[in-house]
């Protein structure tokens, strides 16, 4: 089973589980500015209502950008801890390879299988960081 986590969206999260290529779980949810409180959280109620411990997942993938610095950073991040946590590969994925769940979906289970469990997703952001004030 694999996990999905897309955090390169500003305003919207999405998370699933995919099994065998297909969607058994899917959450989309409001996250602008917010990321960071309810990815985890969102993640656990995704597995428990799915009936899927932790350690069924055996694979992640991550979208890695373009996207908001400090969303991409925060799915990243959760996806690269819980892949060195579990011992599991992590591997990312352009945004632009997708346009929706279903299509993510279809890509993932190949992506992992070519990642190893020292793999690390570095976030792609598309521009340079805009976090200070210029002088």
């Amino acid at each position: 089973m694999i996990l999905i986590i897309n955090t390169s969206d500003i305003e919207e999260v999405t998370i699933g589980l995919i099994d065998q290529g297909k969607v058994l779980a899917l959450k989309n949810f409001r996250a602008k500015y917010r990321q960071a409180e309810k990815l985890l959280p969102s993640i656990d109620k995704l597995l428990k209502n799915a009936k899927v411990n932790l350690k069924d997942i055996n694979g992640i993938v991550v979208a890695d950008g373009p996207g908001p610095f400090s969303a991409l950073r925060i799915g990243i991040a959760l996806a690269n801890t819980l892949g060195f946590a579990l011992r599991i590969p992590v591997m990312g994925v352009k945004k632009e390879r997708f346009s929706n769940p279903a299509e993510l979906a279809a890509q993932a289970e190949k992506l992992i299988k070519q990642a190893s469990v020292e793999n690390i997703v570095l976030p792609f952001y598309g521009k340079e960081p805009n976090i200070t004030i210029k002088p």
